[in-house]
């Protein structure tokens, strides 16, 4: 059988999108509605995967559907709160 072979990052996110898409319906049943697939995604690549080589298809569909969803929202809330303390150190235009 012939290894798959992305080439590149936006490839990947189209092949586990179906799984991002899995993992927000989960993380909304659980009170987690305001995660968007684009953080999970973020999440995985950020954290999860960040020190990883050679990740096969199915270990990083495995990842998207077991993480915890509480790690998941604490760090959707940090980059979050991040996002808003860069927003408001930004000078105010006259």
């Amino acid at each position: 059988m012939e290894d798959i072979v992305f080439s590149s990052e936006e490839e990947l996110y189209k092949r586990v999108l179906p799984a991002l898409r899995s993992k927000k319906k989960m993380l909304s049943k659980d009170g987690f509605k305001s995660i968007d697939v684009s953080e999970i995604w973020n999440y995985m690549r950020d954290v999860k995967w960040s020190s990883s080589h050679g990740l096969e298809l199915c270990d990083m569909v495995d990842d998207i559907l077991n993480t915890s969803n509480i790690d998941i929202s604490y760090y959707c809330l940090r980059v979050r709160k991040v996002n808003a303390s860069l927003k408001m150190d930004l000078p105010k235009l006259k």
